[in-house]
This record gives structure tokens, sequence and C-alpha cells, in this order.
């Protein structure tokens, strides 16, 4: 199987879990953080966590899939907040009028916090073991807080003229892009009751994946990201030596991936090397 063929079976089960996740609530805010939660994605992380699981030769249920969906609750907050006047600005968020847009930006606010702190409140009540509920709620609140999400945005957002080097623009997306993605690779280790030694080359593994996706996106964007004079790699180091910086990342995930024995794969490799 290949991860094409892995989000065609489960991607719908993470948006119908998603899509009836607020059912029933009929309350401003609700209808709000839904709008945000249930725009259209990719639900990359929610997969990721999944493939870890299902690489590690471990049944995918119910529990499982609601434990990987946390992941779209804060990532969905991330987004609400970016978007904000006061940060990157931004009308527009996949195809739809961004959240302030439509509906203000107080309102917004509210939103983002509402879905920030409804992820912790979903993994409470999983149905899961207790240690294993502890070290999602720690492992999520590590990539959402100060020492990663918050201090990325910080530092994209005010410290753009100490983005000097490779380096230092690498620390901001792995910060920002890439806490996500470590969490929902390190998040399916856990569901999969992995030994600690493979869940730090997972760890390793969504690192660096992170960073090979926003590399990729950097190539993407870069027009847009000259009309707004934003850092990024092809900006800083021009397009070949990044598209480098993309495929050096993307061994280092593959290396990480081969250190972890037992572990079936093919659809994790499949999702680098569409990046």
């Amino acid at each position: 199987m290949n991860f094409d063929q892995f989000s065609k079976e489960y991607l719908p089960k993470i948006n119908k879990h998603l899509n009836d996740y607020f059912a029933g609530q009929d309350d401003d805010i609700f209808r709000i953080m839904n709008y945000s939660l249930n725009s259209t994605g990719k639900r990359l992380r929610p997969l990721l966590t999944l493939a870890v699981l299902s690489s590690a030769f471990k049944t995918i249920d119910k529990p499982q899939i609601e434990a990987a969906a946390a992941v779209e609750f804060v990532h969905a907050y991330s987004l609400v907040h970016d978007d904000l006047p006061e940060m990157d600005n931004d009308d527009r968020r996949r195809g739809q009028a961004s959240v302030w847009k439509r509906f203000g930006v107080g309102n917004a606010v509210l939103a983002g916090d509402g879905l920030l702190t409804e992820a912790f409140k979903k993994l409470s009540d999983l149905l899961l073991p207790e240690d294993m509920k502890i070290k999602l709620i720690y492992n999520l609140s590590l990539a959402a807080g100060p020492f990663n999400m918050v201090r990325g945005q910080q530092l994209d957002l005010f410290g753009r003229q100490k983005i000097e080097s490779v380096k230092d623009l690498e620390l901001v997306h792995l910060m920002k892009t890439g806490a996500l993605m470590t969490y929902a690779a390190t998040a399916g280790g856990i569901l999969a009751d992995l030994s600690v030694d493979k869940i730090r080359q997972l760890n390793i593994f969504g690192a660096n994946l992170g960073i090979a996706f926003q590399i990729r996106d950097d190539l993407d964007d870069i027009q847009q990201d000259k009309r707004e004079r934003k850092e990024s790699f092809p900006i800083m180091i021009g397009i070949d030596d990044s598209k480098k910086e993309l495929e050096e990342h993307k061994k280092i995930a593959i290396d990480a991936l081969n250190k972890i024995d037992d572990f079936q794969k093919k659809i994790l490799l499949d999702l680098v090397e569409k990046i």
C-alpha cells in the first residue's frame, strides 16, 4: 500500500469524525470553530500518525482515529491566529474567507483559543490507557507551546531581521511547521507503544519531514513571498540550493526510518517522496 491508497482509506474516517465533532452545538462559537476545523485540508498530520501506527503493524480502530485527529484542532487554531491582521494579515484560507475576515477579529481569537484547548480535552477523553493519554497530552503541549509553535511564530513575526542564515530559518520552521509534524509522528509511536529509542527516531523523522515540507512550500510560494518580503529558503539561498536542502532533509528522515526495526516503511517512505 502506498500513501495515496492509505489516505483514500483513512481520510474519510478522519473527516467524518471531525465533521461530526461539534454536531448538535448551535452556539456561534462552535459554528465558527467548525468553520475552521472543517475547511478543506489534506489532514496530513493525523494521516501521518495513523501511517506510523499501521507501519508498526498495529490495529487502527475508533480510539486511534480520534487520537490522531486531535492534532487537527491545534493545526486549525494555529491557522486561525496566523491569519489575524496583527499576525500574517491574510484574508483567505484554503479558498474561503479566513475566520477573522468572515466573523471578526474577536471571534477569531476566541475560536482559536477554543480549538487549542479542546485538543487536550479530546485527548483526555479517549478510551485509551491513562499513561498513553498523558504522553500524548504532554507531547502535544510541547509542540504547541512556547518552546515550539508559539516561539516560532514570534520569531517569524518580530524577529525577521534576526534571520541571517539558513540555520536561523530552519529553526523557525522547525518550531512553526516541524513541531506538529514531529508530534504527529511521535504520537503514532506512542499509540503503537513503541520503545523510547524507536520514538526518538520517529521524532527525527517528523522534524525533518516538517522542514522538507516547508521548503517545498517555500519553493511553491516564492513569488508571493517576494511580494510580501518574507524570508524563505529560495529567497535566502536560491532555488537550486533550496532543492538540495530539501533532499538533505528527506535523506535524514529516511535514515531515521531505516533505524527502526520490525517496521513496514513503505507508506512513510512514499510520503517522503511525495514531498
